[in-house]
C-alpha cells in the first residue's frame, strides 16, 4: 500500500495516523470487514485519527478507503496470476533503462560540475535508504583520488552541517522520487546557504529537480516487485562514474 501513495504524503501523516496507516496495509483484508470503531480499537486511536488518515489519503472516509484496498487486493491476486518476466526479460527492462539513462546525460552539465568540483570546494554528499549506498561508493571514489569528500548517514547531522554550508560548498542529493522529505530540507537549506546543488531523480517534475542548480535524470521504469524496494540504483552509479572519470581526465589534461 505504500507504493501507492507519494512519499510527501506519507511524510505528512502524524506518528498516531502512521501506526493506522501501517496497521491497515498489514490487515488489508480484514480491515474491509471492519467498522471503522472496530479498527480504532484495533489500533488504539480515535476514529477521528483514521478519518483524519482517510482525508490526507485522498478519501473522502472510511467506506472509499475500503473500497480502495478492497479494488487493491484483486489487483494484487491478479496479478499474482501473471507470468514472471524471464530472465531475458528482466535483462532487457534494467538494460533499456540504462541505455535511456545514458543518452540524457547533458555533457555541459557534467563539465561544470567537473570546473566546480576542480575548484577549491567541499563536497558533500546525503540519500536515504539503498540511494545512500550508491552515494558511499562515490564519496570512497573521490577519497581515493585524494578528493576529500563528506558522506552523511545521519540525518540531523546532514541538516546541522547545511546549515554551516555556504557559497564555496557542493552537495549532491538523491532521491529516486524527488520528494524524500530528508533529502529535500537539505536541498532548501543548502540552497539558501548558496551552496552549490547537484540533485539525481527518477522524476522531472520533482520537487527536488527543481531545487538542483544541476539535475541528472534517471531513468527507471522497471516496476517493482510488490512492496519491496527493486528499483535499480544502477543508473544512478552510472551517472556518478561518468562525472568522477570525466574529472580524473580534466584534472589529468590541466597537469599535462
Amino acid at each position: 500500500m505504500f507504493q501507492e501513495f507519494s512519499i510527501k504524503i506519507i511524510n505528512g501523516l502524524s506518528s498516531s495516523e502512521l501506526e493506522a496507516f501501517k496497521y491497515i496495509n498489514s490487515h488489508k483484508k480484514e480491515v474491509i470487514e471492519m467498522s471503522i470503531h472496530d479498527l480504532s480499537k484495533a489500533v488504539f486511536v480515535s476514529t477521528a485519527t483514521i478519518i483524519r488518515l482517510c482525508k490526507k489519503l485522498d478519501f473522502e472516509g472510511f467506506s472509499d478507503l475500503k473500497y480502495f484496498i478492497k479494488q487493491l487486493i484483486k489487483k494484487q491476486e491478479e496479478k499474482k496470476n501473471e507470468p514472471m518476466p524471464s530472465f531475458i526479460d528482466m535483462l532487457e527492462e534494467e538494460l533499456n533503462d540504462i541505455v535511456k539513462t545514458v543518452r540524457e546525460i547533458d555533457q555541459s552539465m557534467v563539465d561544470e560540475v567537473v570546473c566546480l568540483m576542480k575548484q577549491d570546494y567541499h563536497i558533500h554528499f546525503f540519500a536515504k535508504g539503498l540511494t545512500d549506498i550508491v552515494f558511499d561508493y562515490a564519496a570512497r571514489h573521490l577519497l581515493s583520488l585524494s578528493k576529500y569528500a563528506t558522506r552523511y548517514d545521519d540525518t540531523h547531522i546532514a541538516y546541522a552541517q547545511a546549515r554551516n554550508f555556504g557559497p564555496k560548498d557542493m552537495v549532491f542529493l538523491a532521491s529516486m522520487s524527488g520528494e524524500t522529505e530528508q533529502v529535500l530540507r537539505v536541498a532548501q537549506i543548502a540552497k539558501a546557504k548558496g551552496a552549490k546543488v547537484v540533485t539525481f531523480t527518477a522524476s522531472k517534475a520533482s520537487t527536488l529537480s527543481t531545487i538542483g542548480d544541476y539535475n541528472f535524470n534517471i531513468v527507471n521504469t522497471v516496476p517493482a516487485l510488490g512492496e519491496i524496494d527493486t528499483k535499480s540504483r544502477c543508473q544512478l552509479m552510472f551517472i556518478l562514474n561518468v562525472i568522477i572519470k570525466r574529472y580524473v581526465i580534466s584534472s589529468q589534461e590541466e597537469n599535462q
